[in-house]
């Protein structure tokens, strides 16, 4: 109905993670992390129930360094920047991403992610990659 493009399906160790391009040009623009019920310690990265992930992309790497700075100096602890799939230590199925990582007061974990790679551009990378 949204004219959503299903990219890739990775599995991680406690579900799976499905990448969602609505444009059909960015290799995703949400990404979805599979899980169950609600959380008794409230920290999703933690337990493998309820909601787990909120992954948000913005324009530039710049910007994802922007937003590092603006958390970090609420005192909100922020996890790299890293780039995320095989050539960062991310998901073989990842979009190459500039990445960064924190949890709100629920313990919901987000992600802010800038220059994914196009959709075309990462089913070159797994053609080339299974070849």
């Amino acid at each position: 109905m949204l004219g959503a493009e299903l990219t890739s399906i990775d599995r991680l160790p406690r579900g799976r993670v499905a990448f969602v391009s609505l444009d059909g040009v960015w290799h995703h623009s949400f990404a979805l992390f599979e899980d169950g019920a609600n959380i008794p310690s409230g920290d999703t990265q933690r337990e493998r129930l309820g909601l787990d992930q909120v992954a948000m992309m913005t324009d530039t790497r710049a910007s994802v360094d922007a937003w590092k700075e603006k958390l970090t100096a609420q005192g909100i602890r922020v996890t790299g920047p890293q780039i995320q799939g095989p050539q960062g230590d991310g998901l073989a199925g990842g979009s190459g991403s500039y990445t960064i990582f924190f949890t709100d007061l629920n313990g919901i974990c987000f992600e802010i992610f800038a220059e994914a790679m196009t959709v075309q551009a990462f089913r070159r990378s797994q053609v080339a990659g299974s070849a």
